[in-house]
């Protein structure tokens, strides 16, 4: 059992590093591949499958997607449909498995990978060295089943599967059931696809029980997106909801129909390879297993969606509805939705401003939306004193960012001061030039091309502004001296004018590091 143990220790860390080194390479080509290859619904789902195809990882391909919903890159509709794909995709091991793993010697070639993997981590230049992890990740993972082989080839007699016969409601419930638990406990279905594999392989297992074993490891794999989920966004729960159902339902009806669905594996088998090769046939099953839900949940992906949305309606505060922070595991993820979050927030406060404006007093309403968008920005940093940054594109797009969030506060703070209702009194008319900016900010906040134009005009604003808090001031305090005005008057108007010039060119600068980050995420 230790064997076993050791075999699947080994099988989950080179996973791991193949899944994460993948991400690292291939993250911010997978936001463009999905923005672009998403826009229907069965082009969401291929690109769900490819996805995780490519970076061996349903979760992660889970994960990112809650994150390009969260960015706005995906509508929810569209990410039911990358995670239908992601399921299909993550068959993919299967294969990789029984058309690979028992044909060659594993070790022989495993170690070989190893090696070099660990070299080119270690001593490679730059921009080779993320590449190792990735190589070095591919051995392990062959070195895993090479593991899990000599460890289910003499511990057949240690596990009483023979006692659970799938001939039996009981006995098919236990089956599946152990097929939920291997994954919950392994935290990743490829690893209990490989262990069942392995032990069909070593005829520990017979093909139905493997098969069942299958269908409980597609309900388990569910569990890391719904552990995620807890206190996470709403597209967190939504999408982990979605994969929960979508493999739930689709594992009722293969539980009901399972004799013709295996009597139709068996037949697709034979016709692919010649004979009934067993290990090959779990891997089809699977596949078909996926295809089938895909089949009966892609007509219906529009009420599937709107069910979601009333079981699972936003939270409180909606400017942070999509700070998930297992998406910090992603940077280029984790950014995207800080931009969006960023943009929510300059809308709320332009929002708030005008409400100031129109009633030229402090509002409860107008009161609600400070607090709100307080509570908004300290939850932002939080979140993105989490994300560690690796490439220099992410380190200058997260500077962007913390540019932007540091603006937002000191907005905040000028907003707070007492000169937020005297400054509509001592300067009318720069406070009636200001409403009016207002109203186009507001307007052009939701369009992505325009962030540019609203910099270029704050930027003009802040310095027609700052040219006359320079002028004025100098003419407030000369009629003062010259007894035509009171000190106390024209240190008011000074500190209105201050006030104005202080609040136009936070908000000049704010927009001016989104239009930045605009300008890069462009490129």
């Amino acid at each position: 059992m230790l064997t076993i143990f050791g075999g699947i220790g080994l099988f989950l860390l080179g996973m791991t590093m193949l899944t994460n080194g993948l991400k690292e390479i291939a993250g911010d080509a997978l936001k463009r591949w999905l923005n672009t290859f998403t826009k229907g619904r069965i082009s969401a789902v291929v690109s769900g499958a490819v996805m995780t195809m490519l970076i061996q990882s349903s979760t992660a391909t889970t994960l990112l997607t809650i994150g390009f919903v969260s960015a706005g890159l995906l509508t929810f509709i569209q990410s039911i449909g990358v995670i239908i794909g992601a399921n299909i995709g993550s068959t993919s091991t299967g294969w990789l498995i029984s058309l690979i793993g028992f044909k060659i010697s594993l070790q022989t070639m495993a170690l070989p990978i190893i090696g070099i993997g660990v070299f080119m981590s270690l001593i490679a230049p730059q921009d080779v060295k993320r590449f190792g992890n990735v190589v070095a990740g591919f051995g392990l993972l062959f070195l895993g089943i090479d593991t899990l082989q000599q460890g289910m080839g003499s511990a057949q007699d240690l596990i009483a599967f023979d006692s659970i016969p799938a001939d039996s409601f009981i006995s098919i419930f236990l089956l599946i059931i152990i097929g939920i638990v291997m994954t919950v406990i392994m935290q990743a279905s490829s690893a209990a696809m490989a262990a069942t594999l392995t032990a069909l392989f070593a005829g520990a297992i017979d093909f139905e029980q493997a098969a069942y074993l299958v269908i409980g490891q597609n309900i388990g794999t569910t569990a890391t997106a719904l552990f995620a989920a807890i206190g996470a966004s709403v597209s967190a729960k939504r999408t982990a909801i979605t994969h929960l159902l979508f493999n739930v339902i689709t594992a009722l009806v293969v539980t009901i129909i399972f004799s013709y669905f295996v009597q139709f594996t068996k037949w697709l088998t034979i016709l692919i390879s010649g004979e009934f090769d067993q290990t090959l046939g779990i891997a089809i099953f699977h596949t078909l297993f996926s295809l089938l839900g895909a089949l009966i949940f892609i007509p219906l992906i529009q009420p599937f969606a709107n069910l979601l949305i009333k079981l699972v309606p936003e939270r409180e505060n909606v400017l942070t509805q999509d700070l998930d922070d297992s998406l910090t595991e992603m940077p280029s993820v984790a950014i995207e939705v800080s931009f969006k979050t960023m943009r929510d927030i300059m809308v709320e406060l332009t929002t708030a401003q005008q409400l100031l404006m129109d009633s030229k007093k402090v509002t409860m309403e107008y009161e609600k939306k400070i607090l709100k968008v307080e509570e908004a920005i300290e939850i932002t940093r939080k979140f993105l004193d989490s994300i560690f940054v690796t490439s220099k594109r992410e380190h200058q797009k997260l500077i962007s960012i913390l540019h932007t969030l540091d603006h937002l506060h000191r907005l905040i703070k000028v907003l707070r001061e007492k000169q937020n209702v005297e400054a509509f009194y001592l300067q009318g008319k720069l406070m009636l030039d200001w409403q009016e900016m207002l109203s186009i900010i507001n307007k052009r906040l939701n369009e992505d091309e325009k962030l540019m134009d609203i910099s270029i005009i704050l930027e003009e604003t802040s310095q027609k502004v700052a040219q006359e808090r320079r002028e004025k001031r100098i003419q407030y305090f000369e009629r003062s001296v010259a007894n035509e005005t009171q000190l106390d008057l024209a240190v008011s108007k000074v500190d209105a004018l201050l006030w104005i010039d202080r609040l136009i060119y936070h908000y000049w600068r704010a927009t001016a590091r989104m239009a930045e980050f605009q300008s890069m995420n462009d490129e």
